[in-house]
């Protein structure tokens, strides 16, 4: 999943990517694709075996470059505040990039198809796992750590981007939702009084 492709399989990636942030799930036919991308869409069958293959890994490809831009400093954090200031950054480059948008159209894909929705749900794992580790390490030894459930709170981390990316999409306003995550921001002091000032195994 870290290793991005090469020649032409790259070529075709790239195509459906910017099929899914135009085209949206539904329009990432074969043919828009090749269209996109200026190739014969027998490649995308040859390369791939499948239109869904082809989708899935152009998930790969942003989650890869999404891991690799953000995973750093996400581990560097060692605050609710540096970690709410994070997310409001993060979700402005995934606007930007565009990176909303396919994520979005993949989890909406991938309700209407059992088979697509396990494996975008995989692809989504390793953000929950990191974000369990985070909550583990920020809650360790303080008040919260008998009571908060980290992975169940990770989920709900990851479901409510998710959410607020979907919902932005639908009535193509951002503005509520990067007004929620300044909200955050803004509030992020007060549930830094309920933990230690050094979180346990911070540097």
């Amino acid at each position: 999943m870290n290793d991005e492709p090469v020649g032409t399989k790259a070529l075709i990636v790239e195509a459906a990517l910017e099929t899914l942030k135009s085209k949206g799930f539904a329009g990432c036919s074969a043919r828009e694709i090749a269209r996109a991308g200026s190739f014969n869409q027998a490649l995308i069958f040859y390369h791939f075996g499948s239109v869904q293959k082809l989708m899935l890994a152009a998930l790969d490809l942003v989650s890869a470059r999404r891991m690799r831009a953000y995973k750093p400093a996400f581990e560097q954090a060692r605050t609710v505040s540096e970690l709410a200031t994070l997310a409001r950054e993060i979700y402005s480059e995934d606007l930007e990039n565009g990176y909303v948008t396919v994520l979005g159209e993949m989890v909406a894909g991938g309700i209407t198809s059992a088979e697509l929705g396990s494996q975008v749900a995989a692809r989504l794992q390793p953000w929950t796992d990191m974000i369990e580790l985070k909550v583990r390490t920020l809650v360790a030894g303080s008040l919260l750590e008998s009571i908060v459930p980290p992975r169940e709170v990770a989920f709900a981390i990851v479901a409510l981007y998710l959410g607020i990316d979907m919902l932005s999409q639908l009535d193509g306003d951002h503005a509520r939702a990067e007004s929620l995550l300044d909200l955050g921001t803004r509030y992020a002091p007060l549930a830094e009084a309920l933990l230690p000032a050094t979180p346990t195994g911070a540097s």
